[in-house]
Parts: structure tokens; C-alpha cells; sequence
């Protein structure tokens, strides 16, 4: 049983939901329609510096889908996209990505790519409308640290829709009450939280499958939002990946 003041998985969907609405009527108020981030594009190259939220990096800069999806916009008009630093430790090290084909569209709210671990498979949500342009297949090579804001990236997008896509995405002080809400529904999963720490108090990588190492992929869904009983949330489409490619050392 969560302990006493830790939401489960049914009061973080409601929260989750919140925020999204909270989004646009934020904005409103404030008189910052898109943010400034879509009209000003960000290098490449650019390094952010993450703020830790509980146990987790949180850039500042960058666009955040619920999924655990986060979104940059590039100098050259084109979008990275990247799993975040929650998916990364919630999921751990990767037997391989399923990206989409160069070409392929993605949709805001859909299937993008999928994790592969372990012998099962869970998809994440794009964070936005776009054109496949590229993908990276080093991404979570084995045998380093994992880099999901930096050379971690996963897919490089044409957008379709950029302006109405990041109206409904999270970005600074809301991804961070968003970030606060994810680590407090997590941590009512830790039964024996003993088990998932590493020294000094961090999260080991894959602590769903230390959670639940028949059924991990069930919980990974859950905060991903892609398990049947989020379709309410989000819409989802039966598009297909392309290859699985192991990550490449």
C-alpha cells in the first residue's frame, strides 16, 4: 500500500491531466502564446544545465511531453527528441531502440519508437507532429553512462505543426511540479526502497524491473502513459516502428 500523501497511479493521471490544462491557461495569463524557445531556436551543440527534481535532471530549455518525451528546437528549424531522465532510470540499460524509418511521420501524443529490453518491448510518445530526418543508433550504447539530454538523443524531426504542438507541452516551472508528481507516484511503488538505491541514495538504472522483474514493462507503460487504460489521455495510433537496431557501442 502507497504510503500515506503519495499519489497512485490513478490520482497521477488526474494530476497529469491538470497540468496539461493548467498549460495553455498559464500562458494566457501571463501573454506568452508560444514560448519564447519556438521563435528563438536553440543550437544544437548548446549543453543545458539540468536542475535535479527528486532524482531526476531536468533541463532548462527544453519542451517536456508527459510520456517522459522531451522536445529541442534547433537553429535549422528541425526538433531532437529524447526519452528523458525518468524513462532512462525507469526502464535501464537497453537491448535496442525501434526507431521509425528516415521519412516516416510521427504524430504528438503517438507510438515513436520503442524500448526493447529483456526480451519486452514498450513503446513512448512522441512529443510532437514531424518528418522523420534522422535517428541516432548509438543512443544507450552499452558500456557508458547513459547521456538522454546530450548524446542520448533518439530522432531529428521536420515539424509539421511546431506552434500548436508546444502549446500543449510542459517547459520550466510546470515541468518541474510535473517531475515532482512522476517522483512521488514512483516512490509509492518502492515497497523496499532498499532495493533500488545505489550508494549515496540514487536511483540504480532499471528500477522498474527491479520492482517487478515478470511485469516491469507493465509498470514502465503506466508512467509512459502507452498501457490500455491511458487511451483516454492520449490518443494512440496502430502505427508500426521500423527496424530494432541494438544500440551501437
Amino acid at each position: 500500500m502507497p504510503p500515506p500523501g503519495t499519489p497512485g497511479r490513478a490520482e497521477y493521471a488526474i494530476a497529469v491531466v491538470f497540468l496539461l490544462l493548467f498549460v495553455p491557461f498559464w500562458r494566457f495569463v501571463n501573454g506568452t502564446a508560444v514560448p519564447a524557445l519556438a521563435r528563438q531556436p536553440a543550437p544544437a551543440s548548446r549543453r543545458v544545465a539540468p536542475r535535479l527534481v527528486e532524482w531526476f535532471a531536468v533541463p532548462e530549455g527544453l519542451y517536456f511531453h508527459p510520456g517522459h518525451a522531451w522536445a529541442r528546437v534547433e537553429e535549422n528549424g528541425e526538433v531532437t527528441v529524447g526519452l528523458d531522465d525518468f524513462a532512462s532510470k525507469l526502464v535501464g540499460p537497453l537491448a535496442g531502440i525501434r526507431f521509425p524509418a528516415a521519412g516516416a511521420r510521427v504524430g504528438q501524443g503517438e507510438p515513436g519508437w520503442t524500448l526493447v529490453a529483456d526480451d519486452q518491448a514498450v513503446d513512448m510518445l512522441s512529443p510532437i507532429d514531424g518528418t522523420v530526418v534522422e535517428t541516432n543508433p548509438h543512443a544507450f550504447a552499452p558500456q557508458r553512462p547513459s547521456d538522454p539530454y546530450g548524446r542520448d538523443w533518439l530522432l531529428r524531426l521536420k515539424p509539421d505543426r511546431l506552434g500548436a504542438n508546444v502549446k500543449t507541452l510542459l517547459a520550466n516551472g510546470t515541468t518541474r511540479a510535473w517531475m515532482a508528481l512522476a517522483a512521488d507516484a514512483l516512490r509509492a511503488r518502492l515497497s523496499s526502497p532498499g532495493l533500488v538505491y545505489q550508494d549515496g541514495g540514487v536511483l540504480i538504472d532499471g528500477v522498474a524491473r527491479t520492482l517487478e522483474p515478470e511485469k516491469w514493462a507493465d509498470i514502465a507503460r503506466e508512467f509512459l502513459l502507452t498501457s490500455r487504460g491511458d487511451d483516454t489521455l492520449i490518443q494512440r495510433s496502430d502505427r508500426s516502428c521500423g527496424d530494432e537496431h541494438p544500440p551501437a557501442a
